[in-house]
């Protein structure tokens, strides 16, 4: 049984070493050369996490899958497990290049195979529930860029708004929080509703955004890697990190930031 921990002043906080072992199907996403994001298991050999991660800022282009490594529950140098990708799936409807910030977030999910599957005795997937409504408590699990070698816990955050496809928090993300896992608890269960895609301000207050998964485009992605339809594009040499990938393009209104390392 999961519990909603109690919080810091800040609204985030790292968990303890007792607390972070109930949350180790969410892990650190390594890709070599590029910093990290963040990611949850949704199946024993299925990492959910944002798009935008698995593209090189520079290059424009989808990163080698060989080249990502997932942790699970890594925390101050020791990890419960590691897996390395198979291949990559995103939101059939994702463009990286496209001007407007807003329609990216809708889209920016991927789904990342792994190599092998992590026995759920190691780390338990994650299972999903339908958008929130607004002002249910919300909890996000994140390694950012100020406490990369551990996982942190803000809750509870709300939903302030769902507009389309995009759920508005008042989750505080920080970079490298891109791909966190967002959950709702439902009778003491933890079940993801979004992920962390951008952060941005609103009326003076710090917010995120993250797309919903309850119209199927989720399930399309994980049917379409699970059949063997998951692409990549080899990226070109070069390295870089993954950060500002949202509000880069022109024609953007430049209010949203992704939280990528």
């Amino acid at each position: 049984m999961f519990a909603l921990p109690a919080t810091a002043q800040d609204g985030r906080r790292m968990l303890t070493t007792e607390e972070a072992e109930r949350w180790t199907g969410v892990g650190r996403i390594n890709i070599e050369g590029s910093g990290f994001c963040t990611g949850a298991l949704i199946a024993e050999d299925l990492v959910l996490t944002a798009a935008h991660c698995v593209f090189h800022p520079r290059s424009r282009r989808m990163v080698d899958p060989d080249r990502i490594h997932f942790l699970a529950g890594w925390r101050l140098g020791e990890v419960a497990a590691h897996r390395k990708v198979r291949s990559i799936m995103v939101h059939r409807d994702y463009d990286f290049d496209s001007g407007e910030a807003f329609d990216r977030v809708q889209r920016d999910i991927a789904v990342l195979e792994l190599e092998e599957p992590i026995p759920v005795n190691i780390a338990r997937p994650f299972a999903r529930e339908g958008r929130p409504k607004i002002g249910q408590p919300l909890a996000v699990v994140s390694y950012a860029r100020d406490r990369s070698e551990a996982p942190s816990i803000e809750a509870p955050c709300a939903t302030l708004t769902v507009r389309d496809n995009a759920v508005i928090m008042s989750c505080e993300a920080e970079f490298g929080a891109s791909g966190s896992p967002v959950f709702t608890y439902n009778r003491g269960e933890p079940k993801i509703v979004s992920v962390v895609s951008a952060k941005a301000v609103q009326n003076g207050q710090r917010i995120s955004l993250g797309m919903t998964l309850d119209d199927g485009q989720l399930q399309q992605v994980i049917t379409d890697i699970t059949r063997g339809n998951a692409f990549f594009e080899i990226r070109a040499p070069g390295a870089g990190t993954i950060n500002e990938q949202l509000g880069r393009g022109t024609g953007g209104s430049g209010l949203f930031r992704s939280v990528g390392n």
